[in-house]
C-alpha cells in the first residue's frame, strides 16, 4: 500500500514537473528560477522523507514476522504503529504494565506511546488478523 502511494507521488510530482523544464529554459528572472528550484528541493526532501518511513515500516514489518508468522497482521501494525515506535518497542509496550513503563527511565516512552502501541495492536486484532 504504500509503495503503491509512493509511485503514485513519484507520478504526481513527474507530471508537476514536466511542464517546468520549458518554463525553466524560459524563465524571465533570476527569481523565478530561485524559487523553482527550492519548491523542488523541498519535494526531493519530502519524497526522501517518505522512502525513510516506508524503510522503517518495513523493517518492523520483518522484525513482527520473524516473532509472529503472520503477514497480514504484521503488515498491518507496521502501518498503524507511529513513525518513532519500532517492533521492539511495540513489544515492550504490550508486555509491559503501566506501573513498569512509568518505572523504565531507560525507555522512558510516555503515556501517548503506550496508548498508540495498545490502539495499533487492537486495531489490527480486530481485524481479525492475527491468526
Amino acid at each position: 500500500m504504500k509503495s503503491i502511494k509512493l509511485i503514485m507521488r513519484c507520478i504526481i510530482l513527474a507530471l508537476a514537473l514536466s511542464p517546468l523544464l520549458p518554463t525553466l529554459a524560459r524563465a524571465a528572472s533570476q527569481e523565478e528560477l530561485l524559487d523553482k528550484i527550492k519548491l523542488l528541493e523541498i519535494q526531493i526532501q519530502q519524497l526522501k522523507e517518505l522512502k525513510a518511513q516506508q524503510n522503517k515500516d518495513q523493517e518492523k514489518e520483518q522484525d513482527c514476522i520473524k516473532a509472529v508468522g503472520t503477514e497480514k497482521f504484521c503488515k498491518c501494525l507496521a502501518e498503524a504503529l507511529p513513525g518513532d515506535i519500532n517492533f521492539e518497542q511495540y513489544v515492550h509496550g504490550m508486555v509491559s504494565s503501566s506501573e513498569e513503563l512509568r518505572r523504565d527511565s531507560r525507555k522512558h516512552e510516555g503515556q501517548g506511546s503506550v496508548d498508540a502501541v495498545h490502539t495499533a495492536h487492537d486495531k489490527c486484532v480486530q481485524k481479525g488478523l492475527l491468526w
